[in-house]
């Protein structure tokens, strides 16, 4: 009898992916400044901030988490 092996599912994190998620961001914020969220999202204005606010927590902790393990190598600076 043969055994099946599981399934590996793993998810790519690719320049697709992440332009999707700036594009979301970018018609996110052009809404808000906009003042038509509601065009856009069923999320509260209180649900949305939390959800942007983990965002920025996660995205902060990959950055460091990054350059940490990276240590010695030259790092980004983000300039505004």
């Amino acid at each position: 009898m043969m055994t099946q092996q599981p399934v590996q599912i793993r998810l790519l994190i690719n320049d697709a992916r992440l332009q999707s998620l700036d594009d979301m961001l970018d018609t996110l914020h052009t809404a808000a400044s906009e003042g038509a969220l509601h065009s856009v999202t069923p999320l509260t204005q209180v649900e949305l901030i939390g959800w942007l606010y983990d965002l920025i927590y996660v995205a902060q902790e990959t950055i460091l988490e990054m350059q940490q393990a990276s240590a010695g190598e030259p790092e980004l600076k983000r300039v505004k």
